[in-house]
């Protein structure tokens, strides 16, 4: 695991406050974003940031599989509870130019900021809020909604006593199948039988649905900070606003109310542009299921991953120093806070790393030989500690040379491989779209332009953990362009197939 700091590119100035929990100021609609995610953040393009996601095994059961961002790379396996206890006061916050020597006269430059949460077992599982969001369409018929039935079932199962658990529906209209209960003895299996009566007709009315599992779990009790709406879906949404920005809006707006969207998308018919909103416009998750029985598995992940929760409510905040001014960030949800531009976290669990990059314009860069460029802050909420606000902080500082040795000598190698990464992961989202279109030939291109530009970056590195991550990256990439040649010639289905998993990859590679 990367230790968070990079001496040779920063100074650092690693405290933790704590202070009284104070309002949080409401959220508000501000996303910078790629030209690829303009219809998900609901925005005009901006500059370029990649969060790291959990890396796991397969793409049906897991939200990072086979992308993993090493040393920045998150996992999203379960903590191992063998290990010792993990706390937040482990977390770990970093922050470094591309190179801690930048060239005279440099007016823009990159900063990867970050968080490292260390692997191990969780000192302290905070209660949870959690919503599930089943859609009960005529789609859903068959095998999809027996699937659904046994995934929400074992979901309640995994869940603890004293967790707070809503189950809600939508069809033409949204119901409210179980109010948000605390989970006992007594209520856990009226829950269950409410799942297990679950049925299907009718339309996909996603907007209502998630409209009222958000306002459900906004009013959950301040002991359980952790909330979470875990929707199932295999459709597209067809009645009343549908669109993937006004449904993006309504998942940022749980965010004012620390609720976060997981999202599961079923089948092969399923909008993914929707699915992305959902996760990215919340600091969410997101699944690819091929296979209706893979619902169980994903689901028993996902518990897993709330309950191993180190911190809420998180959240990094830039501070430019004086001379320095944030242009912007693309591919995330992103904020003004007064000065400090601020990048959503969410919930942090045990093994989570996530990244961004955020780019700035520097003035008078020829007149000074060195200076910092920010403080970044993650701000956070402690469930120990009974939701006390706290904070760590770390400096981005540089230096200016007109050698271009000097710059050389002075690159961060997890930046550098941080702004690979993420061209890889816009890439792979596009060539989605391409797949979707037919243009197969298209998107073989524009992957293996990708992938070269990985291959190289992996040999150019001096960090052998970087260059780990950046070749599996690469091979993960030959093998899609592989997967994807022989799905030019398939059914549709397969075609299709094919697409959603690529989506699926690309926004593993952007966190989510």
């Amino acid at each position: 695991m990367v230790n968070g700091t990079r001496a040779s590119a920063q100074a650092v100035i690693e405290r933790t406050k704590s202070r009284p929990p104070r309002a949080r100021t409401s959220i508000a609609a501000v996303i910078a974003v790629t030209s690829w995610m303009s219809v998900v953040a609901g925005c005009a393009p901006e500059t370029r940031i990649v969060v790291a996601a959990p890396a796991t095994p397969t793409s049906a059961t897991a939200p990072g599989a086979a992308l993993p961002l090493a040393q920045g790379a998150a996992s999203s396996e379960p903590a191992d509870k063998a290990r010792a206890a993990v706390s937040s006061d482990a977390i770990q916050v970093f922050a470094a130019a591309e190179s801690s020597v930048l060239r005279t006269g440099t007016s823009q430059a990159f900063i990867g900021v970050g968080v490292d949460v260390p692997r191990g077992h969780v000192a302290f599982r905070p209660k949870v809020a959690v919503g599930l969001l089943v859609d009960t369409s005529g789609s859903m018929a068959g095998a999809k909604i027996e699937s659904a039935r046994r995934a929400a079932t074992t979901f309640v199962q995994n869940l603890v006593d004293g967790d707070v658990v809503g189950v809600d529906v939508f069809d033409d209209t949204a119901r409210t199948l179980v109010v948000p209960t605390v989970l006992d003895a007594e209520t856990r299996p009226r829950i269950l039988a409410a799942i297990a009566a679950l049925g299907t007709g009718g339309s996909t009315n996603m907007f209502d649905g998630l409209t009222l599992s958000e306002s459900h779990l906004a009013g959950s009790p301040a002991t359980h900070a952790v909330r979470r709406v875990v929707i199932l879906s295999d459709g597209r949404a067809n009645v009343g606003r549908s669109s993937a920005a006004e449904l993006g809006n309504i998942a940022e707006r749980g965010l004012a109310s620390r609720v976060q969207v997981t999202s599961l998308g079923v089948g092969l018919d399923y909008d993914e542009s929707t699915l992305n909103a959902l996760s990215v416009r919340s600091s969410g998750r997101l699944y690819h299921i091929g296979d209706p029985r893979e619902m169980t598995a994903t689901l028993q992940r996902e518990v897993a991953l709330i309950g191993d929760t180190v911190a809420s409510d998180a959240s990094l905040e830039v501070v430019p120093a004086p001379g320095v001014r944030v242009i912007g960030a693309e591919g995330v949800h992103s904020t003004w806070n007064g000065r400090a531009f601020r990048i959503p976290l969410g919930a942090l669990f045990a093994g989570q790393h996530r990244e961004a990059l955020v780019r700035v314009a520097l003035d008078g860069a020829e007149a000074q030989t060195e200076r910092p460029l920010a403080s970044v802050r993650l701000l956070y909420r402690d469930p120990r500690d009974g939701d006390l606000e706290r904070v760590k902080e770390t400096v981005a500082r540089v230096s200016f040379s007109s050698d271009d040795a000097a710059v050389a000598r002075g690159a961060d190698e997890r930046v550098k491989a941080m702004v690979s990464l993420v061209d890889a992961g816009r890439v792979q989202i596009a060539a989605a779209q391409r797949i979707n279109e037919g243009d197969f030939a298209a998107a073989d291109r524009e992957l293996s332009v990708a992938q070269r530009s990985l291959e190289e970056r992996a040999h150019a590195t001096r960090d052998v953990a970087e260059k780990k991550r950046l070749d599996s990256q690469a091979q993960a990439l030959g093998a899609t362009r592989s997967s994807v040649a022989k799905a030019a010639a398939a059914p549709k289905p397969v075609q299709r197939s094919e697409a959603l998993k690529l989506n699926k990859e690309g926004m593993s590679t952007m966190g989510f």
